[in-house]
């Protein structure tokens, strides 16, 4: 007989039981067909690997981990998760997603970690998909086929500390796109195609610790494009188009340890001065920047240049896009870019060409050494000449808009102003003639 203060213990202990009883197979009676379900450490659904062409419907409300990667899922509704309001870990990588409704993850305020990376058909997600996600601190959108991000698709999801967008087809980065991302300290960028980083473009990443933006193809860094990464760490932009980077749009790297520039087309003259000055004082651990141009230095390392191996910007000057020269530009007018008239700025004086006194001699109508009737006399002045002047290009006179034969756009110097000057010479050698275009 059990005495009766043992009976008044065991009664409630059995009441437990049964509670813990009924509640174990309420979660596991539940579960989706061809998932796994358990409740330690967390309610977890799992579901990967299934051949799943869709979200199962009937995933159970106390779900907090859910797992339905590696499957051929295509839609994502806005109703797929609606009773899912305790998830906090989602994977749904390496689908086929195409499409993700807006609205599909709105409720789930407790979501930390959100991969939907590996879905090469999205191309694309609304800019209000992420909206209400306050908790998420990583989020994975490489491999997804994006072709842009839209403008708002980051806003308010201040807890996020992760951001993988790898390999992809960005090209352009818009200004803000990461305004809201206080807390972010990793930025995933590599494998793209972006190919310039505008002056605004990663304004406010105040706690960026890494920055990776290797193999894409920048041409451009605005100077001011890293003003608030002064906690970055770690920059990669190896692999890229780069010919010239400023030493002041890489002052504000207070913190930078590991710099990687390799794999750049490095132009070593007087342009890269201001960056070769920058490194002098760089602590932390960087790559070579192997120098492309000018040939006398391909090859070398910049950092390990002497001063006076960048005095000249004579060949860097001869590599001025042709655009520049273009037909397209108006006559009478220099292009965008060029010293304006009178200017003897010094930071620009070592890129330009010696004084042609034949130029000269042309501008007050009169004929110079080089002039047609002593030209073959003086081949070692031709030669003094095509050292010192830049490269000219030769123009088909049908698209010049001129009315010209044949034309010769040249570009002098004299100590008064920039001049265009244009030359024309007729079939007839006899009859030559030369108009000079003064600027305005």
């Amino acid at each position: 007989v059990v005495p009766h203060s043992e009976r008044e213990f065991q009664a409630p202990l059995k009441l437990l039981i049964l509670v813990l009883c009924l509640n174990i197979p309420s979660e596991v009676e539940s579960c989706p067909g061809a998932c796994v379900c358990y409740s330690e450490p967390k309610i977890t659904i799992s579901c990967q690997q299934q051949g799943l062409t869709a979200i199962p419907t009937e995933i159970p409300i106390q779900s907090q981990r859910i797992f339905l990667h590696n499957n051929r899922i295509t839609l994502v509704r806005a109703t797929s998760f609606t009773s899912c309001r305790n998830m906090t870990i989602l994977w749904i990588h390496s689908n086929n997603i195409s499409l993700i409704e807006p609205g599909a993850f709105y409720g789930l305020t407790k979501l930390e970690e959100l991969d939907l990376s590996d879905n090469t058909n999205l191309k694309s997600i609304n800019p209000v998909t992420f909206r209400g996600l306050v908790h998420l601190h990583t989020l994975h959108l490489d491999r997804c086929g994006l072709l842009e991000l839209s403008t708002g698709l980051f806003r308010g999801l201040f807890s996020l500390q992760y951001l993988y967008l790898q390999d992809n087809n960005l090209q352009i980065l818009l200004d803000d796109t990461f305004i809201d991302l206080a807390n972010l300290t990793y930025l995933f960028l590599h494998g793209n195609k972006i190919k310039s980083l505008s002056e605004n473009v990663f304004r406010g990443l105040i706690n960026l610790d890494r920055l990776l933006l290797h193999q894409n193809r920048v041409s451009l860094v605005h100077r001011r494009a890293f003003h608030d990464l002064g906690k970055v760490m770690t920059l990669y932009l190896f692999n890229n188009n780069l010919t010239v980077l400023t030493g002041d749009t890489m002052a504000p790297l207070v913190s930078l340890q590991y710099l990687r520039l390799n794999g750049n087309q490095w132009i070593c003259d007087c342009q890269a001065r201001s960056l070769w000055n920058w490194f002098k004082q760089f602590k932390g651990s960087s790559s070579e920047l192997e120098c492309h141009l000018p040939p006398r230095l391909a090859g070398r390392d910049l950092k390990r240049l002497q001063s006076s191996d960048l005095d000249s910007c004579v060949d860097s000057f001869n590599q001025i896009r042709t655009s520049v020269f273009s037909t397209k530009t108006r006559l009478g007018k220099l292009p965008t870019g060029l010293p304006p008239l009178g200017s003897h700025d010094g930071s620009s004086k070592c890129c330009q060409p010696e004084m042609d006194k034949s130029f000269i001699y042309e501008a007050k109508g009169k004929a110079g050494p080089s002039s047609h009737s002593s030209r073959s006399s003086n081949n070692h002045l031709k030669e003094k000449e095509n050292m010192s002047r830049p490269k000219y290009m030769e123009t088909d006179p049908s698209k010049n808009g001129t009315g010209l034969p044949s034309t010769v756009r040249k570009l002098c110097y004299t100590k008064l102003n920039w001049m265009p000057l244009l030359k024309q010479t007729n079939k007839k050698k006899t009859n030559k003639k030369r108009q000079i275009l003064r600027c305005t």
